[in-house]
Protein backbone atom coordinates (compact mmCIF):
# COMPACT_ATOMS: atom_id res chain seq x y z
CA UNK A 1 0.00 0.00 0.00
CA UNK A 2 1.02 3.56 -1.08
CA UNK A 3 1.29 6.17 0.92
CA UNK A 4 -1.44 8.46 -0.32
CA UNK A 5 -3.43 5.09 -0.56
CA UNK A 6 -2.76 5.03 3.43
CA UNK A 7 -3.53 8.73 3.67
CA UNK A 8 -6.86 8.12 1.68
CA UNK A 9 -7.75 4.77 3.67
CA UNK A 10 -7.22 6.54 6.90
CA UNK A 11 -9.37 10.04 6.07
CA UNK A 12 -12.38 7.93 4.27
CA UNK A 13 -12.36 5.36 7.24
CA UNK A 14 -13.49 7.87 9.86
CA UNK A 15 -16.47 8.83 7.61
CA UNK A 16 -17.31 5.48 6.32
CA UNK A 17 -15.86 2.64 9.15
CA UNK A 18 -19.72 1.91 9.64
CA UNK A 19 -19.59 -0.16 6.39
CA UNK A 20 -17.86 -2.79 7.91
CA UNK A 21 -20.03 -3.58 10.88
CA UNK A 22 -22.86 -4.08 8.04
CA UNK A 23 -21.41 -6.99 6.28
CA UNK A 24 -18.95 -5.29 4.25
CA UNK A 25 -15.58 -6.28 4.36
CA UNK A 26 -12.66 -4.60 5.12
CA UNK A 27 -11.72 -2.17 2.25
CA UNK A 28 -9.40 -2.34 -0.70
CA UNK A 29 -7.52 0.85 -1.59
CA UNK A 30 -5.84 1.72 -5.05
CA UNK A 31 -3.62 4.35 -5.66
CA UNK A 32 -1.65 3.63 -8.80
CA UNK A 33 -3.76 5.93 -10.68
CA UNK A 34 -2.61 9.53 -11.04
CA UNK A 35 -6.25 10.82 -11.86
CA UNK A 36 -7.86 8.60 -8.77
CA UNK A 37 -7.10 7.31 -5.13
CA UNK A 38 -9.43 5.34 -3.92
CA UNK A 39 -10.89 2.94 -1.14
CA UNK A 40 -13.78 0.15 -1.64
CA UNK A 41 -16.16 -1.38 0.87
CA UNK A 42 -17.79 -5.04 -0.47
CA UNK A 43 -20.21 -6.90 0.70
CA UNK A 44 -21.81 -10.61 -1.08
CA UNK A 45 -24.05 -8.06 -3.11
CA UNK A 46 -22.65 -4.70 -3.24
CA UNK A 47 -19.67 -1.99 -3.16
CA UNK A 48 -19.61 1.36 -2.09
CA UNK A 49 -16.35 2.74 -3.99
CA UNK A 50 -14.97 6.36 -2.24
CA UNK A 51 -12.45 8.35 -4.09
CA UNK A 52 -10.72 10.99 -4.53
CA UNK A 53 -10.93 12.91 -7.78
CA UNK A 54 -8.28 14.77 -9.22
CA UNK A 55 -9.63 15.01 -12.31
CA UNK A 56 -13.35 16.30 -10.99
CA UNK A 57 -10.80 18.14 -8.05
CA UNK A 58 -13.56 16.46 -5.05
CA UNK A 59 -14.41 13.16 -3.04
CA UNK A 60 -17.21 10.96 -5.19
CA UNK A 61 -19.31 8.01 -3.74
CA UNK A 62 -20.27 5.54 -6.37
CA UNK A 63 -22.84 2.65 -5.69
CA UNK A 64 -21.84 -0.77 -7.51
CA UNK A 65 -24.03 -3.51 -7.49
CA UNK A 66 -22.01 -6.82 -8.04
CA UNK A 67 -22.11 -8.81 -11.31
CA UNK A 68 -21.60 -12.76 -10.05
CA UNK A 69 -20.20 -11.70 -6.87
CA UNK A 70 -17.69 -9.37 -8.46
CA UNK A 71 -17.30 -5.57 -9.05
CA UNK A 72 -18.35 -5.49 -12.82
CA UNK A 73 -15.74 -2.75 -15.07
CA UNK A 74 -16.45 1.08 -14.88
CA UNK A 75 -18.92 1.46 -17.62
CA UNK A 76 -17.81 4.01 -20.63
CA UNK A 77 -21.55 4.50 -21.92
CA UNK A 78 -24.85 4.43 -21.22
CA UNK A 79 -26.37 2.01 -22.80
CA UNK A 80 -29.74 -0.38 -22.63
CA UNK A 81 -27.66 -2.66 -20.46
CA UNK A 82 -28.60 -2.64 -16.43
CA UNK A 83 -26.89 0.08 -14.85
CA UNK A 84 -24.41 -1.55 -11.90
CA UNK A 85 -22.36 1.69 -11.42
CA UNK A 86 -24.04 4.84 -9.98
CA UNK A 87 -23.04 8.24 -8.41
CA UNK A 88 -24.54 8.93 -5.09
CA UNK A 89 -25.36 12.13 -6.44
CA UNK A 90 -28.07 10.67 -8.15
CA UNK A 91 -29.53 9.19 -5.43
CA UNK A 92 -29.60 12.15 -3.82
CA UNK A 93 -30.72 13.73 -6.60
CA UNK A 94 -33.79 11.13 -6.33
CA UNK A 95 -34.82 10.70 -2.64
CA UNK A 96 -33.48 14.68 -1.70
CA UNK A 97 -33.68 17.16 -4.58
CA UNK A 98 -33.30 20.37 -2.00
CA UNK A 99 -30.05 18.91 -1.14
CA UNK A 100 -28.40 18.92 -4.78
CA UNK A 101 -27.83 22.74 -3.98
CA UNK A 102 -25.45 21.63 -1.45
CA UNK A 103 -24.04 18.75 -3.24
CA UNK A 104 -22.67 20.42 -5.92
CA UNK A 105 -20.70 23.17 -3.69
CA UNK A 106 -18.84 20.20 -2.36
CA UNK A 107 -15.41 20.44 -4.17
CA UNK A 108 -11.57 20.58 -3.53
CA UNK A 109 -8.93 18.52 -2.18
CA UNK A 110 -7.35 19.86 0.68
CA UNK A 111 -7.84 18.00 3.90
CA UNK A 112 -10.78 20.18 5.41
CA UNK A 113 -12.82 20.68 2.29
CA UNK A 114 -12.23 16.42 1.43
CA UNK A 115 -13.34 16.05 5.48
CA UNK A 116 -16.26 18.62 4.89
CA UNK A 117 -17.34 15.91 1.74
CA UNK A 118 -16.79 12.70 3.43
CA UNK A 119 -18.92 13.57 5.95
CA UNK A 120 -22.00 15.00 3.67
CA UNK A 121 -21.81 11.46 1.52
CA UNK A 122 -21.64 9.56 4.90
CA UNK A 123 -24.73 11.30 5.74
CA UNK A 124 -26.86 10.57 2.60
CA UNK A 125 -25.28 7.19 2.39
CA UNK A 126 -27.00 6.22 5.51
CA UNK A 127 -30.18 8.19 5.49
CA UNK A 128 -30.77 8.13 1.71
CA UNK A 129 -29.30 4.24 0.42
CA UNK A 130 -30.07 2.14 3.49
CA UNK A 131 -32.16 -0.05 1.04
CA UNK A 132 -28.87 -0.64 -0.98
CA UNK A 133 -26.45 -0.89 2.05
CA UNK A 134 -28.95 -4.38 2.70
CA UNK A 135 -28.51 -5.74 -0.73
CA UNK A 136 -32.45 -4.11 -2.33
CA UNK A 137 -31.82 -2.34 -5.60
CA UNK A 138 -34.51 -1.08 -6.20
CA UNK A 139 -33.83 2.64 -6.06
CA UNK A 140 -30.57 2.31 -7.54
CA UNK A 141 -32.18 1.21 -10.57
CA UNK A 142 -34.52 4.30 -10.13
CA UNK A 143 -32.40 6.33 -10.25
CA UNK A 144 -30.82 5.27 -13.28
CA UNK A 145 -33.51 6.40 -14.63
CA UNK A 146 -32.22 10.23 -13.77
CA UNK A 147 -29.49 9.03 -16.23
CA UNK A 148 -30.96 7.89 -18.70
CA UNK A 149 -32.99 11.03 -18.87
CA UNK A 150 -29.72 13.09 -19.21
CA UNK A 151 -28.28 10.88 -21.68
CA UNK A 152 -31.47 11.32 -23.73
CA UNK A 153 -31.31 15.39 -23.37
CA UNK A 154 -27.45 14.76 -23.91
CA UNK A 155 -26.89 12.63 -26.61
CA UNK A 156 -23.31 10.17 -26.32
CA UNK A 157 -21.35 11.12 -29.12
CA UNK A 158 -17.29 10.39 -30.64
CA UNK A 159 -15.81 12.50 -32.88
CA UNK A 160 -12.68 11.43 -34.89
CA UNK A 161 -10.53 14.23 -35.97
CA UNK A 162 -8.39 14.42 -38.86
CA UNK A 163 -6.17 16.94 -40.15
CA UNK A 164 -7.64 18.57 -42.86
CA UNK A 165 -6.05 17.67 -46.14
CA UNK A 166 -6.43 13.75 -44.81
CA UNK A 167 -8.15 11.92 -47.64
CA UNK A 168 -11.44 10.23 -47.65
CA UNK A 169 -9.86 6.82 -47.46
CA UNK A 170 -7.94 8.25 -44.32
CA UNK A 171 -11.55 9.38 -42.96
CA UNK A 172 -13.36 6.21 -43.89
CA UNK A 173 -10.73 3.59 -42.69
CA UNK A 174 -10.52 5.90 -38.71
CA UNK A 175 -14.37 6.04 -38.71
CA UNK A 176 -14.98 2.51 -39.08
CA UNK A 177 -12.73 1.78 -36.66
CA UNK A 178 -13.91 3.63 -33.68
CA UNK A 179 -17.31 2.66 -35.10
CA UNK A 180 -16.60 -1.11 -33.90
CA UNK A 181 -16.07 -0.17 -30.47
CA UNK A 182 -18.99 1.92 -30.17
CA UNK A 183 -22.38 0.52 -28.95
CA UNK A 184 -25.49 1.73 -31.42
CA UNK A 185 -26.72 4.00 -29.76
CA UNK A 186 -23.53 6.74 -29.37
CA UNK A 187 -23.23 8.28 -32.26
CA UNK A 188 -20.01 9.27 -34.70
CA UNK A 189 -19.28 11.95 -36.58
CA UNK A 190 -15.75 13.22 -37.95
CA UNK A 191 -14.12 16.66 -38.13
CA UNK A 192 -11.04 18.19 -39.78
CA UNK A 193 -9.15 20.42 -38.00
CA UNK A 194 -6.11 22.88 -39.63
CA UNK A 195 -2.61 21.75 -40.29
CA UNK A 196 -1.02 19.19 -42.29
CA UNK A 197 -0.97 14.95 -41.61
CA UNK A 198 2.50 13.36 -40.52
CA UNK A 199 2.64 11.74 -44.08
Amino acid sequence: MGREAKKWLERVDRHFGFLTGMGFDDPEVDDRSFWETWVQYRSETAAVHVSKSIEFVRSEVSLIRLVNGQVPPYPIWITDDRIDWMLLDNMVELKAPDLMGEANKLTGLKPAQLDEQLHFWSLALRQLAGDFLAGDFGSLDEAASIIRHRVANHPQEVTVWLPADASQEAEDQGTAEVAATLPPNVALSAKRYRGTSSR
